[in-house]
């Protein structure tokens, strides 16, 4: 009896580790795995990328571990400049200042300009189109973009309204259409946004897209209302 039970256990076992194998099969035959198709260029170039990333973060670490060291230690007058020192630095990363530095003005107008109203029509900008040029900046690292003098933040909208295109709220002018932006390497972006799918997309759509390296591009703040959505004021507390 003894010898029963240990074979219907060593049998028991068999067949669960059979029919685990066989689950782990079916399982990788109906979910295969994807296999990263990037090769070495792409992957150096995403190393390169998160490499950058974390010395930003590294640094802004280090920048708000120094402010919290000032709030601790100083005395009140010291502590009110910190905060005056971190709301102007806030600011500025919202695009609410001036700024000026090196970097890149792209200027965007129709292929031969004087036979419009001629032989064609003026050509239209789809919003999407710039929409996809100012990622393509900010892919390439740009740090700063302003487009026909409006300041592109996060919250900027780009869109058409009766045919005309608007940025901030405000009708962009006349061709041709100036784009500044700044850059840590004002030469590189160049080289990369003259080539990219993007300007190709202009170029089809019959627009002339140059871009020309500046020692000193100057961006206007941007001087539209923040709205905050889903924030109130904190209490304080007694």
């Amino acid at each position: 009896m003894s010898d029963l039970k240990e074979r219907q256990f060593m049998f028991a076992t068999i067949a669960l580790i059979i029919g685990g194998m066989l689950a782990i099969q079916f399982e990788t035959t109906n979910n295969p795995i994807v296999r990263d198709t990037r090769d070495l260029w792409d992957l150096r170039a995403d190393l390169e990328k998160e490499k950058q990333r974390q010395q930003e973060l590294n640094e802004e670490l280090e920048q708000y571990s120094e402010l919290l060291n000032q709030y601790q230690g100083d005395g009140k007058e010291e502590k009110i400049q910190a905060m005056e020192n971190a709301l102007s630095d806030l600011k500025k990363q919202a695009g609410l200042t001036t700024v000026s530095g090196q970097g890149i003005v792209i200027t965007i107008e129709p292929f031969n300009d004087e036979l419009i109203g001629v032989d064609r029509p003026l050509p239209k900008i789809d919003p999407d189109m710039l929409r996809r040029l100012v990622n393509e900046l900010n892919r390439y690292d740009a740090k700063e973009i302003s487009i026909d003098g409006q300041r592109i933040v996060s919250k900027t909208p780009i869109r058409e309204v009766n045919g005309n295109i608007y940025i901030n709220n405000e009708p962009v002018s006349s061709f041709p259409i100036e784009i500044r932006v700044l850059a840590k390497d004002n030469e590189k972006l160049h080289q990369k946004i003259i080539a990219s799918p993007a300007v190709e997309e202009f170029i089809r759509e019959n627009f002339l897209v140059e871009s020309s390296p500046a020692a000193k591009v100057i961006l206007p703040a941007f001087d539209k209302s923040m709205k905050v959505k889903f924030m109130k004021p904190a209490k304080e507390e007694t």
